[in-house]
């Protein structure tokens, strides 16, 4: 059933597109990311966003723009490509950065982060959790500090049994075994 829902917010939002109604074609799609079955091949959703970003390209549609490339970023993240969404990720930042928007550059830095978690690359992971923690604790969004902090923590505690277990396991030569 979840599927079907799914494939039904897809539908929805290539009609809101073909109507040229870019702000309901992105709400459909974001709605719809939560619904993506991830088993599926990804290359339809993404040839999808590329119109749009096309489209928006075009029409000098820049707050456009970044939500295209962070909506890509999540799909490619979805379907394991973490170098694809990283790189739309921080291409989204970027725009969001030049028009100055906090709240979606501490969102986007949330998903750069959790990004970076999968590849093991845990200080620039916590960087970007930092610096999203800061602004939105300058923009007051207590409950997203909070949970940051929350996993700032259990983070740091991975990362430090992973380079204690790296160590051992190389000072004893495991892997030769």
């Amino acid at each position: 059933m979840v599927a079907i829902m799914g494939e039904d917010l897809f539908k929805r939002s290539k009609e809101f597109f073909k109507s040229k109604d870019i702000k309901n074609t992105l709400e459909t799609y974001e709605k719809f990311l939560h619904n993506l079955d991830h088993t599926k091949d990804h290359k339809e959703y993404i040839d999808f966003l590329k119109n749009i970003l096309t489209f928006c390209e075009k029409k000098g549609l820049r707050d456009e723009e970044a939500l295209i490339l962070r909506d890509m970023g999540r799909t490619y993240s979805i379907f394991k490509k973490y170098p694809d969404s990283l790189k739309h990720h921080r291409l989204s930042l970027k725009i969001q950065r030049q028009l100055g928007k906090k709240r979606e550059v501490a969102d986007g830095l949330l998903f750069i982060a959790e990004d970076l978690v999968v590849s093991g690359a845990f200080e620039e992971c916590f960087k970007s959790y930092e610096e999203a923690m800061d602004i939105y604790q300058k923009l007051g969004n207590i409950e997203n500090v909070r949970k940051i902090e929350n996993k700032l923590k259990s983070l740091k505690e991975y990362s430090k049994e992973a380079v204690e277990e790296d160590y051992i396991m190389n000072k004893f030569h495991v892997d030769e075994y």
